[in-house]
């Protein structure tokens, strides 16, 4: 039996089971099945209902009314329309940031990069989408406009769909992660407004350079 975290045990579930999609332990397709996976981790069907429905929030699973979820993908253009929607909100972040500078930031960004080299060596996608969501989320904050980061965060749930289905539709290696979050963190440091425009909107936007 898995050693599940000392969590509530929805949220222990709900980890342990990301955690296997996002690494493609449960590869698309694979049916998840309440009564298996209850008996596998000792817990209750409800307990797993209640993680797989998060799951399904987050894109990564498609629940069926036959009591069993399927481990799914985004489609393409469901990875552009939420990378659009993170880019045009993180866009305006940047113009704030930059009005007062950005010496503060590539520090604690670098720092972030280099954690996610590491986990991405270690072929751990699960770990890349938090370190992915730590790096923009500490980002989005410095502009220190509340309900923007507020707006920003509510996407964050489904950005592990993101990142798994755009890997596997591009065609890319995890290791081309973390060079492109080092790209945004160079053109901070640089500090000029069109270069970071340039770097933000390659980071979502460009067909080749999605994430």
């Amino acid at each position: 039996m898995p050693d599940l975290e000392h969590r509530s045990l929805p949220d222990s579930v709900h980890r342990l089971l990301r955690n296997r999609i996002l690494n493609n332990e449960l590869p698309a397709g694979t049916r998840l099945v309440e009564m298996s996976i209850a008996a596998e981790l000792g817990v209750s069907r409800s307990t797993v209902r209640l993680a797989l429905t998060r799951l399904a929030d987050e894109g990564l699973v498609e629940i069926s009314p036959r009591r069993h979820s399927t481990v799914t993908r985004l489609s393409h253009e469901d990875i552009q329309d939420a990378c659009y929607a993170r880019y045009v909100l993180e866009e305006g972040a940047v113009r704030a940031v930059l009005a007062h500078g950005t010496a503060d930031l590539v520090h604690p960004l670098t720092e972030l990069v280099e954690r996610m080299e590491h986990a991405a060596r270690d072929r751990d996608l699960a770990a890349v989408v938090d370190l992915d969501t730590a790096f923009h989320g500490h980002l989005v904050a410095a502009a220190r406009k509340p309900r923007l980061a507020k707006l920003f965060a509510g996407m964050d749930a489904q950005m592990g769909a993101v990142m798994r289905s755009s890997l596997e539709e591009q065609h890319l290696d995890l290791a081309d992660m973390p060079a492109m979050h080092r790209d945004l963190v160079d053109a901070l440091a640089d500090g000029d407004p069109s270069t970071v425009a340039d770097a933000l909107y390659r980071h979502y936007l460009r067909e080749d350079y999605v994430l």
